[in-house]
């Protein structure tokens, strides 16, 4: 994964790619979901859409970053951002887990924080996992500099 030498055109070829999925994912999608939960679930922050372009934009650029400098020291504080911002995203749209829904007249409150926590466990396991990951590797390449290369065997 890291140390790989990556083209310039592959680079950017990610990096558009990121854009066009992220745009679609955190914009696109949420905007309109939020339209069709905003009379249902009035307390959700997708309802809200300066909290969609905001999350989204954020998401777009720490995404296009890490597609770009994929393989790079860089993209390893990218990749755990769009997961921590990932789990705040998740408790703000979800308001905590508490979410009350309203239809005809009958208001109706859903408490989830438990399987709240238990969605969120993914993505604070990948913002610890990816620094650990290069730390990992780079111990790995130190090891294998100060070693050197294998002897050659005699058969």
């Amino acid at each position: 994964m890291y140390g790989q030498t990556i083209t310039m055109r592959k680079r950017i070829t990610s990096a558009v790619w990121a854009l066009v999925v992220n745009a679609i994912f955190w914009i696109v999608i949420p905007y309109y979901l939020g339209a069709f939960l905003a009379g249902r679930v009035p307390e959700s922050a997708l309802t809200i859409p300066t909290f969609v372009y905001e999350f989204g934009i954020l998401f777009i650029i720490l995404e296009v970053g890490a597609a770009f400098y994929q393989g790079k020291a860089v993209a390893v504080p990218m990749i755990s951002a769009v997961a921590l911002l990932t789990v705040v995203y998740i408790w703000y749209a979800t308001n905590g887990g508490v979410l009350g829904v309203e239809t005809s007249g009958i208001t109706l409150a859903l408490s989830f924080r438990l399987m709240l926590y238990v969605l969120v466990l993914p993505s604070i396991w990948a913002a610890i996992r990816a620094p650990l990951s290069y730390l990992v590797w780079r111990r790995a390449l130190k090891t294998e500099i100060s070693t050197g290369p294998p002897a050659p065997t005699v058969p």
